[in-house]
């Protein structure tokens, strides 16, 4: 349908006025129903603010006698106008400043569908006093302009729901798109962390060899190839790394692998430095939950990837 593409724009009232299908006989008819109305305005207006004095959510905004009795006087003025008009583009900015007036207060949608049902049934009681012939269109006239002041009073209330849904919505999306950055930025830092650790190992197994040449054979080769190890882990690491940059999956059994084999490094340098048996221990404690973690972990990514 064409009035999709209208949807994100106000309407004017010409518009308004033609989709509810308000012809001239029809705002005749109701410049016609004016005099029976008016007199009894105040009569309704009193009724109508009875009614919404039984209510608790509504009567709460009028406990103010002062405040009451000029709501009395704008509804009054309202319910005359309805019948006046006339029906344009001022009529409908001014049913606007009434639907902004009731959002203002923090009064319900629900409750200005409610009063307008009720001013509904008490106005067509008045059309009793009109000609049986003219009764039909009478009602008809008086549906559609009700209809056209609830639509323009409700629209206030969606333009604040829709203002309240993109300011949210902005934020969301600047929430979002910043811990995308951050979380970026987080990526960029672990990968510079892991090149600084391959390069670190790279020294200590530089370290390990020249231990080898300075006569140190059996705690050199042993260290060196614990360095191995770890160095081997850290390129796993970080080839693991760039991969999941690239949209790939986080290995978390690499992380747990590089504390398993730091642990088992630290046993075969222990092993030559005679290290208390209770050091030992501990260390051998450490591979064990390691080990385990390790298997639990390679087991449940063995079984989210079958």
């Amino acid at each position: 349908m064409s009035g999709g593409s209208k949807e994100g724009r106000m309407r004017t009232f010409e518009e308004i006025r033609e989709n509810f299908g308000l012809s001239e006989a029809e705002e005749d008819m109701l410049h016609r129903l004016g005099p029976l109305v008016e007199p009894q305005a105040d009569h309704i207006v009193d009724d109508f603010y009875h009614f919404l004095l039984e209510i608790p959510d509504t009567a709460k905004f009028l406990q103010d006698p002062e405040r009451l009795a000029r709501l009395k006087g704008v509804h009054r003025a309202w319910l005359v106008k309805l019948f006046t008009g006339p029906y344009n583009e001022s009529y409908f900015q001014y049913l606007q400043r009434i639907g902004l007036a009731h959002v203002r207060i923090g009064l319900s949608a629900h409750f200005v569908y409610v009063a307008m049902n009720f001013l509904r049934d008490r106005l067509k009681g008045i059309l009793l006093d009109t000609e049986p012939a003219e009764r039909g269109m009478a009602a008809i006239a008086l549906d559609k302009i009700l209809d056209i002041n609830l639509d323009a009073i409700a629209r206030a209330y969606h333009q604040a729901e829709m203002r309240r849904f993109f300011l949210s919505y902005r934020l969301d999306d600047a929430l979002i798109r910043f811990a995308r950055r951050f979380t970026f930025g987080l990526n960029l830092l672990l990968l510079v962390g892991l090149i600084g650790l391959s390069a670190g190992m790279v020294m200590v197994l530089v370290s390990d060899i020249a231990m080898i040449f300075q006569g140190n054979l059996d705690k050199g080769l042993v260290s060196a190839l614990g360095s191995l190890l770890v160095l081997w882990l850290a390129i796993e690491l970080l080839e693991a790394e760039v991969d999941r940059l690239r949209g790939g999956e986080l290995q978390l059994s690499l992380f747990v692998g590089v504390g398993l084999v730091a642990f088992i490094r630290k046993v075969l340098i222990a092993t030559l430095s005679h290290e208390s048996i209770q050091m030992e221990l501990i260390y051998l404690g450490g591979i064990f939950i390691f080990g385990i973690i390790y298997w639990l972990i390679v087991r449940a990514e063995s079984a989210r990837t079958a």
